[in-house]
């Protein structure tokens, strides 16, 4: 661990930090009051008052086990969307990556036409012919997020398609299925780890977003963007109602955003290590003859 901190402390201190969220998300509900629970004599109480660290809301409830109670609810929908949407951008992808040029052009005017679609207009056309909730919530956010990654693992295909451990599988007959799984999918994997806590970053965001927005949780299930949607109207007299919910989620933001600039940084350096001429053993008598 102390290791770590020395040569990555960026992934470190991200993660660190990052676990602390996941904990209190996880446990602070069964250890904190209900956040549901009403208590109007105690209403719009400021942070560090009695019993309520945080302070509450105007019905009494209290803000940091609504902040964690929304942080369980949050970090779940991203987590679920995050793999949805990777998981669906890597197969399109991979599939726009291909010799299959029919494929490749259908996968590629897909992306086009969702990266040039926005996600709130999208947003409103499904949530106005569904009910709002968190299923429909995680199939917005892997329909708003899929693309960003497909378009990343098509790069990646395509710049290994020309390289020679493909080029030598496809001499000995390997259709392009097994290519592309088998020897291309391989070298997916550090990009996929990069990419997931950004993901995971845009997709909490987009959580808070449709939630203030009131197309996402719906009260009374406390969740960061419907705490920003209720405290705006008393913004002017109580701010903790909606800077405790931003400051979480920018803190949540910024710590997946450092795991994945750490994992990033971690790849490069294990890359360069592995590549390194003077971690190549020399055979003896191979050396300086001079």
């Amino acid at each position: 661990m102390m290791t770590m901190m020395r040569r990555n402390p960026l992934l470190f201190f991200s993660t660190f930090l990052m676990g602390i969220i996941f904990v209190g998300g996880i446990f602070g509900p069964f250890l904190l009051p209900d956040p549901l629970a009403i208590d109007l004599i105690n209403a719009m109480k400021p942070p560090f008052s009695s019993h309520h660290l945080l302070g509450t809301d105007p019905l009494g409830r209290d803000i940091l086990s609504r902040i964690a109670s929304g942080a369980r609810v949050s970090l779940v929908v991203s987590l679920l969307g995050m793999i949805g949407s990777l998981t669906l951008g890597t197969i399109m992808g991979l599939v726009s990556g291909s010799r299959n040029r029919w494929l490749a052009w259908a996968s590629d005017r897909m992306i086009d036409v969702q990266m040039a679609f926005p996600y709130i207009l999208l947003a409103i056309v499904i949530v106005s012919a569904t009910t709002p909730s968190l299923p429909v919530l995680v199939l917005l956010m892997v329909l708003a997020g899929w693309a960003s990654a497909g378009r990343v693992i098509r790069s990646i295909v395509l710049s290994e398609r020309p390289k020679d451990y493909v080029k030598a599988a496809e001499l000995v007959g390997a259709d392009q299925k097994r290519v592309l799984t088998r020897y291309i999918g391989p070298t997916l994997i550090p990009a996929i780890l990069t990419i997931a806590p950004l993901q995971a970053s845009a997709m909490i965001v987009m959580e808070a977003t449709l939630s203030f927005l009131g197309l996402g949780v719906q009260p009374p299930t406390p969740s960061w963007g419907g705490m920003l949607l209720e405290g705006k109207v008393y913004l002017s007299q109580a701010w903790w109602l909606t800077t405790i919910p931003g400051i979480a989620i920018a803190i949540t933001c910024a710590a997946l955003i450092g795991i994945g600039e750490g994992l990033s940084v971690k790849l490069r350096g294990d890359r360069r290590r592995r590549i390194d001429p003077s971690h190549v053993a020399v055979a003896p008598g191979e050396g300086d003859k001079s």
